[in-house]
């Protein structure tokens, strides 16, 4: 069962950080999850519509200029990072789960991974999308063949993981609670993965590697690996 660090590692440093980022790779995190939002044309890490909860400014992200981005303090002291900065770092160490928040975001995200192809050592499919709102990821796919993208999901569908076909979809990203083992069974049978957020309980993690799940999201990529191995 691999595990992903949600929003890096965010129980350990400011979520969306560089400095997660840095941790969840020291970790051996088999991939890192990150929001991203558009700012002033540019692809920026960021959760929520707004910086209140996660800096130490205030206003709606898309209304901010370059200039009062750099004069954020994500808590770690640095700005609330952009993707790019995010993708030089990681530079194909690891597996990129790019989860979209806005709708203005897709094409400059589309930019942003062939440019993360051609300069730091990516391969396409070493990139997921995910995104709640389904339609957002179509045109990637389009764009993108190589392009792994997964729809999220808060509930389990009547029909379980057909819908993810009907959108070649590569997995399906569902939510801890109503993870079941017939919506695992159903994804694996039409050859998709599971992959399951946010993870923060043990009894959680052990559930979910006994119905067989791909992947977890986590914030302690340590920490969910010392709990699987002390199962083992």
């Amino acid at each position: 069962m691999q595990l992903f660090a949600h929003r890096g590692s965010s129980d350990l440093a400011p979520e969306n950080s560089m400095a997660a980022f840095e941790l969840a790779l020291a970790s051996a995190a088999d991939g890192i999850e990150l929001d991203v939002r558009l700012m002033s044309g540019q692809v920026v890490v960021m959760h929520d519509a707004s910086v209140d909860r996660t800096t130490n400014g205030t206003g709606l992200v898309k209304q901010l200029d370059h200039q009062q981005w750099q004069q954020l303090d994500a808590g770690d002291g640095n700005p609330p990072p952009t993707l790019r900065q995010v993708l030089a770092f990681v530079a194909g160490r690891c597996e990129v789960n790019i989860e979209l928040k806005s709708d203005d975001v897709v094409a400059h995200v589309e930019s942003e991974i062939g440019y993360a192809v051609h300069h730091f050592n990516f391969a396409v499919g070493q990139f997921c999308v995910s995104a709640f709102n389904h339609r957002l990821l179509v045109p990637l796919k389009y764009r993108w063949p190589a392009l792994h993208i997964a729809p999220l999901i808060a509930s389990c569908p009547v029909t379980l993981a057909q819908f993810a076909v009907d959108m070649n979809a590569q997995a399906v990203h569902s939510h801890t609670e109503t993870t079941d083992q017939a919506l695992v069974n159903d994804v694996h049978a039409k050859g998709l993965q599971i992959r399951v957020y946010t993870v923060k309980e043990v009894h959680d993690l052990k559930r979910l590697e006994q119905l067989g799940v791909d992947a977890v999201f986590v914030n302690d990529v340590a920490w969910a690996r010392s709990v699987l191995s002390s199962q083992a």
